[in-house]
């Protein structure tokens, strides 16, 4: 499928999918265009911006994490895949392109959880810094 974004986007989801499996080892990792590069589906509805989808060595924050156990040696779960979105530290963002973002991704499977992606913020040096962004308000997790 031919991109329709522009090549410093897609350049840009180069360096952060490189930075992704070269220095945080994560698998799996695809570049996405379109919601349906990453299922069978038929339907090409094309994203707003180019994006990434992957799995990290482990889970990522959990807002409700598991009680404490010193006992408990059950393995942990597989990390869940996560979508990435790279963007340029000069950037700006308005609510209404954060909306149309989080609007083309499908909703999670468990509905008590919200939508949420991986920001990956790439400065003029090639520095890479994450940020999880939530969909709406999600109430902090209790230490």
């Amino acid at each position: 499928m031919a991109s329709v974004h522009d090549p410093h986007l897609l350049n840009l989801r180069a360096v952060v999918q490189s930075n992704l499996q070269l220095q945080h080892y994560w698998t799996d990792i695809k570049p996405l265009d379109a919601l349906a590069d990453q299922s069978d589906a038929s339907q090409l509805e094309p994203l707003p911006r180019p994006m990434l989808y992957g799995r990290p060595p482990d889970q990522l924050y959990d807002p409700e994490p598991a009680p404490l156990s010193t006992t408990d040696s059950s393995p942990k779960p597989a990390p869940e895949m996560e979508y990435v979105l790279p963007v340029h530290l000069d950037e700006t963002f308005t609510l209404r392109k954060w909306a149309a973002i989080f609007d083309a991704l499908p909703k999670p499977s468990d509905s008590d959880l919200k939508k949420r992606i991986v920001v990956a913020v790439v400065s003029g040096d090639s520095t890479v810094v994450y940020y999880i962004m939530h969909d709406g308000i999600v109430k902090p997790r209790q230490n």
